[in-house]
């Protein structure tokens, strides 16, 4: 499918644009925007993991295909989800804490701290890397950063989203699992 097609298809020719111009934060708004209008939160600005299951899933795919084709298969849905999963099982839930994150966050880049031993505290948001330079999968990443001021508090932010806070294995989980049933259509 040509460019051209997915976005007289969804309206997304915004974001063709700054993908095309390497404009990866800007494209990363974009594209939760797009998520966000799609499942009628566009007011919230962030996602529940019951929206994330509601996503639909041909968004789901135009956008990948946007994102890996603009980053020659660095980022995109696909490009997390086959980190996700290739990661996954060696993961056990039961010991995520602080000091044992799920080594998504890691291979990613999303980790504020990860050497010699990862922890459990994301970057801010405007800490992360856009450019092409960043790791496989490390973007998008604002349908993951984007919190309340009290959602982040709770996860031991600082009421600014992710940043400084911990890990949200449900909603990691909740667009793994969308991303694994879509694929299935």
């Amino acid at each position: 499918m040509l460019i051209s097609q997915v976005s007289q298809d969804w309206g997304l020719n915004d974001l063709v644009t700054l993908l095309e111009a390497e404009e990866w934060q800007a494209a990363d708004r974009v594209t939760q925007s797009l998520l966000l209008a799609s499942v009628n939160q566009p007011q919230t600005g962030r996602f529940s993991t019951l929206t994330l299951a509601q996503v639909p899933c041909q968004l789901l795919h135009n956008l990948d295909y946007l994102w890996v084709r603009a980053s020659q298969g660095n980022f995109g849905f696909s490009v997390q989800q086959r980190i996700y999963n290739q990661l996954d099982s060696q993961f056990d839930p039961t010991q995520s804490n602080w000091l044992n994150p799920h080594p998504f966050f890691q291979q990613v880049g999303w980790l504020m701290v990860s050497l010699p031993r990862p922890l459990a505290f994301f970057k801010f948001y405007d800490f992360l890397n856009f450019s092409l330079d960043a790791p496989p999968g490390h973007l998008p990443a604002l349908w993951y950063w984007q919190l309340s001021w009290v959602d982040s508090l709770k996860a031991g932010g600082f009421g600014t989203g992710r940043g400084g806070g911990f890990a949200d294995l449900a909603r990691l989980d909740a667009l793994m699992l969308r991303l694994g049933r879509c694929d299935r259509l």
